[in-house]
């Protein structure tokens, strides 16, 4: 038994107490956001940072990019995040940007191509980003879609054979000297993604990055501390909610 499933199955009764008081911290008619605390067990950094996001909207956009900048949505599921990016430039500029979306899951990428085929600012690559080229199988389970299991119940939707491919090789061939801001939301596959960012030297090349670390993933725990010490030598945390989501700005 792993680290994280033993880990779950001690705080069982701490998760369902939080369950029945879920009511206090959220609305738990909205599905959407029942799902959210369940996918997190009722952390307290998943209510701390449901309690942000009311406070502060904008706080998983609130970038302030130069003119002409290159933002990369890595695990970008429907589209939810890049269209706030791209509402954000057209209120506040910068006038060019050119969003790179990453989103393996076919379904998922068919509905976002649909929904950006107008957008010219919007470019879709159907594959994920690791840290090499490979085909991987991943369990389909809406956005909790992963190449790695959880310990949850198996997911009625099955699994799929999905494309990946090296993010350093990915970057050199759109041809970009950097990246401005990156969101990384790839349940589990954030740690080889990171390293292969720390190894090829592109973390002194990128921007802002806002990254869910995901605790079920094989060796999460020294992953993230892995990753976090090889962020910290270019970037500094600017807000942290562990687990759920963490900001990283330039030093």
């Amino acid at each position: 038994m792993g680290l994280y499933t033993t880990k779950r199955a001690v705080l069982r009764p701490v998760t369902a107490w939080r369950r029945r008081h879920g009511s206090e911290w959220f609305d738990v008619t909205v599905p959407f956001n029942v799902a959210v605390f369940e996918a997190h067990d009722y952390r307290p950094s998943m209510r701390r940072f449901f309690a942000a996001t009311r406070e502060a909207r904008d706080l998983l956009i609130d970038v302030d990019l130069p003119d002409g900048a290159v933002v990369l949505d890595v695990g970008a599921f429907e589209g939810e995040w890049a269209t706030r990016v791209l509402q954000r430039a057209d209120e506040r500029g910068p006038a060019r940007l050119s969003l790179h979306a990453f989103e393996p899951e076919t379904h998922a990428a068919e509905q976002l191509d649909h929904a950006m085929r107008d957008e010219p600012r919007f470019h879709l690559h159907p594959y994920g980003l690791a840290g090499r080229d490979r085909v991987e199988t991943m369990t389909v389970d809406g956005l909790g879609t992963s190449l790695y299991g959880d310990g949850r119940a198996r997911s009625e939707f099955g699994t799929l054979d999905v494309p990946l491919r090296d993010v350093a090789g990915v970057l050199a061939s759109l041809g970009v000297e950097r990246v401005d801001l990156i969101k990384i939301n790839i349940e589990g596959g954030e740690y080889e993604v990171l390293d292969r960012l720390h190894a090829t030297g592109w973390l002194p090349r990128t921007g802002t990055l806002i990254i869910q670390f995901h605790e079920f993933a094989p060796g999460a725990y020294r992953g993230r501390r892995r990753n976090r010490r090889q962020l910290a030598a270019t970037h500094r945390a600017t807000w942290c909610y562990p687990w759920v989501y963490e900001r990283w700005d330039p030093r």
